[in-house]
């Protein structure tokens, strides 16, 4: 019988410890181009008393970039002839660059915050009017979305424990959140402008290009990001030292009154 208490005992301290959540609400709105700071409320462990678990972070949110584009060549574009995908994807590091990693290390974990792509952009473009970022030779593009995602770390693996050691200790943790751009381009029927060294093409124009040049050139003019970020901390309720004392003799006196 001894062995029958203490094994009722032991699954009484394991029932003890129950799971539970809390969570903490931040909005944010971050210019794409410099990104941004997001403070949100640490989980607290109130003195020992709880054990973090699990953390996810739920980005309710809305992307929008604004893009021109122009040809400088000397004929005409329909809207098929050319194809242009374009994206924005984020990237929310768990500090800032003056801060540490949760083991006390220079590392700071970053996660993915999701991401905007459009694909297939076209329209009609006239033939180069001389003007840079005006005239019939150029398109306004506005790309927008509103979507949620989510993300989720527990202490399954070395990574999931360095994102639950960086939100843990109570107070606020400032963090970071920044983006990467994207574009693809595609003929789809070349229009094969050949530069005429008497009469170049006027310019100047954005891009990793020197005059003279013909072609198609993009530009990212405004880059948003904003929403409402939803930190939920998932953990277990750790008994009080005086309870497990307490129990333990119960189960010792339980024990020597069925000898």
């Amino acid at each position: 019988m001894k062995h029958l208490t203490t094994t009722l005992l032991l699954a009484a301290i394991a029932g003890s410890a129950a799971a539970d959540t809390v969570s903490t609400q931040t909005k944010f709105s971050i210019d794409g181009f410099f990104g941004g700071n997001i403070a949100f409320d640490r989980f607290d462990d109130m003195g020992g008393t709880r054990e973090l678990t699990g953390v996810s972070f739920s980005y309710d949110q809305t992307m929008e970039f604004d893009l021109t584009i122009e040809s400088n060549g000397y004929t005409a574009l329909n809207a098929g002839d050319w194809l242009l995908d374009a994206g924005y994807y984020t990237i929310h590091q768990l500090g800032t660059l003056d801060g540490r990693g949760g083991d006390g290390g220079p590392s700071i974990p970053a996660i993915g915050a999701g991401g905007l792509f459009e694909i297939g952009i076209t329209g009609d473009l006239g033939a180069s009017d001389g003007y840079n970022q005006s005239g019939v030779d150029t398109q306004y593009t506005t790309v927008s979305e509103a979507f949620t995602f989510n993300q989720m770390f527990d202490n399954s693996d070395d990574f999931g424990q360095s994102i639950l050691d960086v939100v843990s200790g109570g107070g606020q943790l400032i963090t970071f959140m920044g983006g990467i751009s994207e574009l693809l381009f595609e003929w789809v029927n070349d229009p094969n402008w050949v530069v005429d060294p008497n009469n170049p093409p006027d310019g100047p124009f954005d891009g990793p290009f020197i005059d003279p040049y013909y072609g198609i050139f993009v530009n990212f003019d405004r880059i948003a990001h904003y929403g409402t970020l939803t930190v939920t901390y998932e953990y277990n309720t750790v008994p009080a030292p005086s309870g497990l004392l307490a129990l333990g003799g119960m189960g010792l006196l339980a024990a020597r009154r069925r000898r």
